[in-house]
Order: C-alpha cells, then structure tokens, then sequence
C-alpha cells in the first residue's frame, strides 16, 4: 500500500490510498474484461486514489475502452481528486461527477458495476441498507462493497439478487490490511480467521455478482 491519506473534513473521513487492495482490484478487472467497454461508478472515492488506482490497472491489465465515474460526498475531496497522482492516462479514463451520498444517489444511468468500499462503516445500520439498495439498483452485473456490518450486508445482498463472487476472495480478504484485527470489536474490523467473521460468505467478501451474469459469463464462481 503506497500514497496512504486520511483527509478530513466536514466530519468526514476519507481513509483512501493508491493500491489499496491489489487483488480487489485484479480481480474486478479480470470480471470487467469480459465486457465490452464497461462502464463503473465508484462511490466515496475520498481525494480520488480508489478510481485512478483501477485505472491504472485496467490499463496494464484491460482491453478496450473503460469508462470510470466517480464522486464523494464531501465536495473538498472532490477537488483535490482530479490532482491525484496518477498518470495522465489513468486521468483521462475517470470523470468526476458531483458530490454525493450513496445513501442517496439518483440516476438514470445503469453501470456494469458499482464500487463502494469501506464506506459502510461511517452508516447507520438503516442507512447501510438503503445505500445497498440505491447501488444495487443500477449496478447490472457487480457490486463491490465492505466494512458493512455483517447482518446488514447478507440482507442487502439477499434482497438484491446478488452473490459472493469466490473468484480470489480470500486474497482479497486479506488484502484489506489496516483492517485485520485478532480481536474482532468493531464492525469494520477483519478477524484473522475469515469463518470468524459473522455471515462471512458476504460480509467477508468484496464483490457480488447477479446470478445471470455467473451463468453466462463466470465460470469460476460456485454457490
């Protein structure tokens, strides 16, 4: 993990950094492949490391074109994020929308896969739910999202049609360092043990997928 930043504003914390989870983000680029120019939102992108740092593995990783949209509800950390560093060409793949909540978020636009992570944990339990929802409503093959609490994730993604995609999860799982803990006291904390961890076949993994997109397009998913 490089670039580590915490900004803070307004009350809200932007805990963000370049490469964050290198096998997340192998791994959602290994789904998005298969799809022709895929679009993606991706929700709480702090000072904007979370968006660029997929850029810039779609670039090393990807084919094709890729579009990237990305916002914050904190409108300072918006403004920082188009000065991310970052190549040029990871630049010009991400478009920074305006602020906004993902509690909230109204669109009529449709994405091939909706990212939020580590986000959940600044929620209520009510507001968790209503953000899995909104996401999930206009995410049409991938959700990718953690630090929920347990029992309101597997909800979230029960009632949204979704599955844990098993593609690299537990180095996934591990690949959220900061978050690993051998005492499990906070909702955003990993047990060291994956089984530990309460409904952990989806609050222990990172990204869903719709049970149509498993049948068509992954074979490496299993129930």
């Amino acid at each position: 993990m490089s670039d580590f930043s915490r900004p803070i504003n307004a009350g809200y914390i932007g805990t963000t950094a370049r490469h964050r989870n290198p096998a997340f983000l192998s791994t959602l680029v290994q789904e998005l492949v298969k799809i022709p120019s895929p679009r993606v939102l991706v929700h709480g992108c702090s000072i904007g490391y979370e968006p660029l740092s997929l850029a810039e593995v779609w670039l090393e990783h990807g084919s094709g074109g890729i579009t990237i949209e990305a916002t914050d509800i904190e409108p300072s950390f918006l403004e920082q994020a188009p000065k991310a560093p970052a190549s040029a060409a990871a630049h010009r793949l991400v478009r920074w929308l305006p602020p906004a909540s993902c509690v909230t978020y109204t669109t009529a636009q449709v994405y091939d896969a909706v990212v939020c992570m580590n986000v959940l944990c600044y929620l209520s339990e009510e507001d968790q739910h209503q953000a899995i929802w909104k996401m999930a409503s206009i995410a049409d093959r991938y959700l990718c999202l953690t630090a929920g609490t347990p029992h309101v994730v597997k909800e979230g993604i029960l009632e949204a049609g979704l599955m844990p995609l098993w593609r690299n999860w537990l180095p996934i799982y591990y690949g959220w360092h900061e978050r690993l803990s051998w005492g499990y006291r906070k909702v955003w904390k990993l047990p060291r043990i994956p089984f530990l961890l309460p409904h952990w076949r989806y609050a222990g993994t990172s990204i869903f997928v719709r049970p149509d997109t498993k049948n068509k397009m992954s074979p490496n998913l299993r129930a």
